[in-house]
Order: structure tokens, then C-alpha cells, then sequence
């Protein structure tokens, strides 16, 4: 168990915590009426339930490695409020965020291929309403990842993990970091690929499911979208990678199922004004094959601060996606 999950589990942290809590509600005039309620601890982040005088509240306590995620939530809700979690308040420095209670995600109610495509194309209109946002989410902590210069990053972070000392967690022998470059040509095809195209940089969700999207309170309201923890601003087509995985495997299919091609059309739709679905598909596809180094990055940032037992555990999670990007055949 990490230090900060001891942390927040401790007798320390929560009088604390609702210190905090009753500051911020004061600010609007609620009452809180109960403790702070333990949802779920896990090494990502802790996340608490209050009873206030005007309904349930929800505090996020974040883990060092995504501690930006309350400031580049709440600085993206800004931009677009109602399709986004709007914080109450925010303690960037601690990583906590406290949140209204938004009611059911999808995950918690049958979806079909039909809502699937509007979740994506939800996503697909959040991205484009932040393609002017880059600045204000990068001094927010947003981990910019430009496709541009993602071919020099991995090979920057190949010789790092071949520079670790032998037995590191994290490291791989250097003849393993030469193979892994030299099998990246397909890698470097996609990233010139995605520089040259005429998407502009966006919000890469990072972790896009039905878990990440609040059941709308009407058929026709915008879908409020949450949870930015693992974003970067990259290539915002590399946000399906998530959910295509989740589907073909839902499906027991794979990526040629007219559902899943149906689910892309849905998302791709929504960038009209920089070309059609047909002409969109091959920087879907080069943005599939650069994505495993976001997820390498999102796992980096989480390790950073980690003790020794958790690197052992979760070592693992950080080297997959590397093993992916030189398999990545493209071109």
C-alpha cells in the first residue's frame, strides 16, 4: 500500500479534510451534516462521500503522480461547464477536489452500440471545445505529449529505463532498449503522420469508458464528462483507444464490426470541419499506434513517488505500453 493511501486512511487526515470540506461549503452556504464517508481507496486516488443540507458532496483526494487533475479539471470546466465536472473547490497544492453530486455514470446501466456512439461523439465535441485551451490546461499541469517530438521521447525514455541499475522495477537491459528502437520505424510513420494532419492538439481523456460520463438529466442535455486524471494534451484521437479496446472485448469482436465502425463514424462525424469520417480514419489509426506512449507517460507520473512495493506491483503496468509501440505496424 502506498504512503498516501495509509495517509488518507489515517485518523490525521480526515479531521483535517473536513476542515477543508466545511470551508468550502460555507462558501455556498451548505451545512455539512455528516462525516466523510470512505467510496473507495486505491493507489490512483481516495474518494470520500458527505451528507450535507442540500444532498450528497464527493471529495477526491488525489495521489502525487495525478495531483494535477484537480486544477486542469476545474480550469477546463471554465471553459466548457456543462460538459465537464465543475469542482466546488479545488486544493491544487494537496490534490483534493471537492464536487456536487452529478448522480449515475453510464457503467451503472445497460448501454447499447447507439449510446456508445453518443458517448464518443459527446467526447469528440468536449475535445473540440477546448482546442483553444491548450495554454490554460498546460499552466494547469496538463502533461503536454505533441506528436511532434513523441519520436525523440521514446527514445529519450527507452535510455532512461536501459540506464537503471540492474533488478531496478522499471528497468530493461540495454540490448532490449536498442531492439525496441529499431522496431519503432512504424511508430515514427505515425507520429509524422499525425504532426502533418489537420486535427489540431486537443484533451487526450486517457481513460475514456462508460464509468467516465454522467447519465444525461434529460435525452437531449450535453453529457457531463469526468475523471481527467490520466488526460494529456496530445492527439485528441488517441482518447479511443480506451474505449475500443473495452468494446471489442465487450463484443468478443474486433475493430471490423460494423458496431465499432458505426461507434468511430459517431466520434469522427463530429470533426467536420477538418475532413470527412473516410478522410479522418488513417489519423485514428496512427493515433491508436502512438497512444501506448500516453499511457506510458500517465504511469511514469504515477511511479514517480511510489515506494519500492508498489514499483514491484505496478512496474509492469509502465513497461506493457513500450513493448506495444515497437509492435505498432503502420505504413
Amino acid at each position: 500500500m502506498a504512503e498516501w493511501n495509509m495517509h488518507w486512511d489515517s485518523e490525521e487526515w480526515r479531521p483535517d479534510a473536513e476542515a477543508w470540506v466545511d470551508l468550502a461549503c460555507a462558501a455556498y452556504s451548505l451545512q455539512r451534516t455528516g462525516p466523510l464517508q470512505p467510496a473507495g481507496i486505491g493507489f490512483r486516488a481516495a474518494h470520500f462521500t458527505a451528507a450535507t443540507d442540500h444532498g450528497l458532496i464527493f471529495l477526491k483526494a488525489l495521489s502525487p503522480g495525478q495531483v494535477a487533475e484537480a486544477s486542469i479539471t476545474a480550469a477546463a470546466a471554465t471553459v466548457l461547464p456543462d460538459r465537464l465536472v465543475m469542482p466546488l473547490a479545488i486544493e491544487p497544492e494537496r490534490g483534493w477536489m471537492l464536487s456536487p453530486d452529478y448522480g449515475t455514470t453510464f457503467d451503472r446501466v445497460e448501454v447499447t452500440d447507439e449510446i456508445w456512439e453518443r458517448l464518443l461523439a459527446e467526447l469528440a465535441l468536449l475535445q473540440i471545445g477546448l482546442l483553444d485551451s491548450g495554454e490554460l490546461l498546460f499552466d494547469a499541469g496538463i502533461q503536454h505529449l505533441d506528436p511532434q517530438w513523441l519520436a525523440d521521447d521514446l527514445e529519450n525514455q527507452l535510455m532512461l529505463h536501459a540506464s537503471l541499475p540492474p533488478g531496478h522495477p522499471l528497468g530493461i537491459p540495454a540490448n532490449d532498449a536498442e531492439a525496441l528502437l529499431r522496431e519503432s520505424t512504424g511508430f515514427r510513420r505515425a507520429c509524422e503522420l499525425l504532426a502533418a494532419g489537420p486535427v489540431p492538439l486537443s484533451l487526450d481523456h486517457g481513460s475514456f469508458d462508460r464509468s467516465r460520463a454522467f447519465l444525461p438529466g434529460s435525452g437531449d442535455a450535453m453529457l457531463r464528462i469526468l475523471n481527467l486524471g490520466d488526460a494529456s494534451w496530445g492527439h485528441p484521437f488517441a482518447s479511443l483507444a480506451h474505449p475500443l479496446q473495452r468494446l471489442a472485448t465487450g463484443w468478443n469482436t474486433d475493430a471490423d464490426d460494423p458496431r465499432i465502425m458505426r461507434v468511430i463514424g459517431a466520434y469522427l462525424g463530429q470533426w467536420a470541419d477538418f475532413g470527412t469520417p473516410d478522410e479522418l480514419y488513417p489519423l485514428l489509426e496512427a493515433a491508436l499506434v502512438v497512444e501506448p506512449l500516453h499511457r506510458h507517460a500517465t504511469w511514469m507520473r504515477l511511479l514517480a513517488d511510489a515506494p519500492e512495493s508498489d514499483l514491484l506491483r505496478f512496474a509492469p503496468m509502465a513497461l506493457e505500453p513500450l513493448s506495444k509501440l515497437a509492435g505498432g505496424a503502420f505504413g
